[in-house]
């Protein structure tokens, strides 16, 4: 008799085992699940404003065209840059990128009421110059929170025992960051003596 309460021990305890085991698999899975939504709803807010950007950006050159029609180059650029986020469809790495590339060829374009004075006068210019600068905004403020539940994510997937759960679930380490602009890390030069 005592060898067979051994016996149903051991199997009660293997039993509670495997619970434990597949309740911890199950509850893991649903939380990856949840946050992997978390970074897809995050990264469709940046995406709706990143779209208003894109629309704002031909009204916007237009109205500049005809007083810096020498700063060709500088259109150009932008809507090169602009053609490129449109063609990087879905695809959260090249449309990351993209917009990095966007984001760096709008900063001349920002820069050329300085030079040009005249477009402050410009009533349409100014009005979609402050649309667009309140757009940049809220793109910042969308892609600092899509970073953050990216990182959210990233970390409970590294985490033990969710690293284990997470490979056997097929939950992988997504780096799809948006990364600020590598030439903002070179110190710009001032010289006083001039």
């Amino acid at each position: 008799m005592k060898p067979l309460w051994i016996v149903l021990g051991v199997v009660g305890l293997i039993v509670v085992l495997l619970l434990f085991v597949g309740g911890s698999y199950v509850s893991t899975k649903n939380t990856l699940v949840e946050k992997n939504e978390a970074i897809n709803q995050a990264y469709s807010q940046v995406n709706v404003v990143q779209q208003r950007r894109l629309d704002l950006i031909p009204n916007l050159v237009a109205s500049v065209k005809g007083y810096v029609a020498e700063e060709s180059t500088v259109l150009t650029n932008i809507a090169n840059a602009r053609a490129g986020v449109l063609a990087a469809g879905s695809d959260h790495s090249a449309n990351i990128d993209a917009n990095r590339k966007l984001d760096v060829a709008l900063g001349p374009f920002f820069r050329l009421q300085e030079q040009y004075p005249n477009l402050k006068g410009n009533d349409q210019f100014m009005r979609l110059n402050d649309e667009l600068a309140g757009t940049e905004n809220r793109i910042a403020v969308e892609r600092q929170r899509y970073n953050r539940v990216l990182e959210d994510y990233n970390v409970y997937v590294r985490q033990f025992p969710n690293s284990i759960w997470a490979g056997m679930a097929g939950f992988h380490y997504r780096d799809e960051y948006f990364k600020g602009n590598p030439e903002n890390s070179v110190a710009p030069k001032v010289d006083f003596s001039k």
